[in-house]
């Protein structure tokens, strides 16, 4: 029996060291969202890795390359789109015109927004952010007949907030963490707003605290909602900025041959309210996610 299975473990290691041993199974590639790679125009994703900082710092790269993305893609858009409509310098569009397609995709890009978000495996974080595409044919004049197919934003596979979960950290007191009452549901373990914070038509914003040496509940929570609020309010007045630039560029007298005026909604500059919509508490990290959107869109 012993010489029987001495042979066979000759065999085998004269089949191993021939360089005939059996390969590695391949590992399996990760199945991503389809519109990490495939998404319109109007569109762009970024990318961030895992980020020693915090998933704050993590989410505003991801974030800041989506949008830079966004910039030239709107950018090339706008220019495709008038290249075949125009008649300046036979072909090519003046530089007076291309000044003001730049201006119109700094005003576009300011109305950008995270559309969604999505960890992989190594926990790298993808972001795809779009801006309007029918309000950018409806300035520019263009008339599209040909509907483009969007990619649809896939249903997360959630699952319901545990308050045990949270019951059992160690981030604070139990009576503090009873306090804490999260409505939204969970995917890859984190709230769903925190993939989606524009939803149904409401803007919002994440602000993301971490639990620092000596702070306590009500510092965190001021933070993270700092954080929120202070992003939610910079992107409306960039809106709203960004709206009376759009005026300067269609009200001047050569902007007529391409853009209709007819087409820009006036709006003033006001102060806007803010509200709390939801909140939620890692309970591995002890970080804060403060969900917060705009009151007057509510």
């Amino acid at each position: 029996m012993r010489s029987f299975l001495y042979r066979i473990f000759l065999l085998f290691l004269l089949y191993y060291l021939s360089g005939c041993s059996l390969e590695p199974k391949p590992k399996e590639q990760e199945e991503l969202p389809l519109w990490v790679n495939n998404h319109s125009l109007t569109q762009a994703v970024g990318t961030s890795e895992v980020n020693f900082q915090g998933v704050y710092t993590q989410q505003a790269e991801a974030l800041n390359e989506a949008k830079s993305q966004l910039a030239h893609n709107i950018s090339s858009y706008i220019t495709s789109s008038l290249e075949g409509e125009l008649k300046v310098n036979s072909t090519e569009i003046s530089n007076k015109f291309r000044d003001k397609i730049s201006a119109l995709s700094k005003v576009f890009l300011s109305e950008s927004y995270q559309v969604d978000a999505y960890f992989d495996s190594q926990r790298k974080l993808y972001i795809l952010v779009e801006s309007s595409k029918e309000r950018i044919d409806k300035i520019i004049g263009r008339n599209s007949n040909t509907k483009e197919d969007k990619i649809s934003i896939p249903s997360l596979a959630t699952r319901p907030f545990e308050k045990d979960e949270l019951i059992k950290s160690n981030c604070y007191s139990t009576e503090i963490l009873q306090t804490i009452n999260t409505k939204s549901a969970l995917f890859q373990n984190k709230p769903v707003w925190f993939f989606r914070p524009n939803q149904n038509g409401v803007f919002g914003s994440v602000g993301i605290a971490e639990k620092s040496e000596g702070m306590n509940f009500l510092e965190q929570k001021k933070a993270a909602s700092a954080l929120a609020k202070s992003s939610l309010l910079k992107d409306k007045k960039m809106q709203i900025e960004s709206e009376h630039e759009l005026l300067k560029i269609v009200d001047d007298e050569i902007s007529g041959e391409i853009f209709e005026s007819s087409a820009v909604i006036r709006s003033k500059a006001k102060s806007i309210s803010v509200e709390q919509k939801d909140i939620w508490l890692d309970p591995k990290s002890c970080e804060l996610y403060i969900w917060i959107v705009r009151k007057d869109e509510i």
